[in-house]
């Protein structure tokens, strides 16, 4: 949790911040066990201990300054600290404040020393975790296949949509914002028929289309397969791959690598028996 400051000791301290646009004088940092809970303030729920999700909010960007701590007593280790990895610093954060005697709020926080990579990594991870697997169409039904009649495959809409995250750090200089950006950009079909060759994958530009009555059960279509044999309970894959990219506030931007949703369907395909009558 936040360590409030009284009202006589933020008054030194902010007599020392004078000398400095970016320093102010605390004690040394708590000892911090890797139990402990790790708060940044703010608002946004919490991504990675420190960082935030979403923009920050107006009072974070006009009101509030965040200042790395002054080292006082020649050890700058006691102001790192290190967690699952991350390095994070120690930080004063100052707030005006109308419930606090001073008119000012002072607490101290660990906020972790992370690239805008990171940032945009972490970022990009939650987004993927807001996106549900693809929800799948078939026709004919995937456990109702037919023989020599295309399948036709497609995602719902709903799956193929462009998710944007913005997460943020505090820093002396103001808010450090980095939005990533996942946005669908093919369709990967993996009907799992072993009398095919390559299992019939296929890579289709855009959501697929779903088949309607009029186009007739021969028509093909442009994420299509035709089962030539019988199969029974095959595992099928569709997948949705995702091009990710990322830009801060600062200016800076990037992409990282691609990723995928994918949904298994189980597949059964099976001939037409034909009646003969005299």
């Amino acid at each position: 949790m936040p360590h409030v400051i009284s009202r006589s000791r933020l008054v030194r301290l902010l007599v020392v911040a004078t000398t400095s646009a970016t320093t102010v004088l605390g004690g040394p940092p708590p000892s911090v066990s890797a139990n402990d809970d790790i708060d940044v303030g703010g608002s946004g729920s919490t991504l990675m201990v420190g960082l935030n999700v979403g923009e920050p909010g107006h009072r974070e960007t006009t009101t509030c300054r965040w200042n790395t701590t002054v080292v006082t007593d020649g050890d700058e280790r006691s102001h790192y600290m290190e967690r699952d990895g991350v390095t994070y610093r120690w930080y004063a954060r100052i707030c005006p404040s109308k419930t606090t005697s001073g008119g000012f709020e002072l607490t101290y926080h660990w906020v972790p020393v992370v690239s805008t990579e990171t940032m945009a990594t972490q970022a990009s991870t939650y987004a993927l975790g807001l996106i549900p697997v693809p929800l799948v169409g078939t026709s004919p039904p995937a456990h109702r296949g037919v023989v020599k009649v295309p399948m036709w495959w497609w995602v719902s809409r709903a799956s193929w949509r462009t998710v944007t995250v913005s997460v943020w750090l505090p820093t002396p200089t103001g808010p450090l914002t980095v939005r990533a950006t996942a946005k669908p950009v093919r369709l990967l079909v993996d009907p799992a028929d072993p009398y095919a060759r390559g299992g019939g994958k296929r890579r289709c530009a855009g959501p697929g289309i779903a088949w309607q009555e009029p186009m007739g059960d021969a028509a093909v279509g442009p994420c299509s397969h035709v089962y030539n044999r019988a199969v029974r309970n095959v595992s099928a894959r569709v997948s949705i791959e995702w091009a990710i990219t990322w830009k801060s506030n600062r200016g800076a931007s990037g992409r990282l690598p691609n990723r995928r949703t994918t949904r298994l369907v189980r597949v059964s395909v099976g001939e037409i028996q034909a009646l003969v009558s005299d």
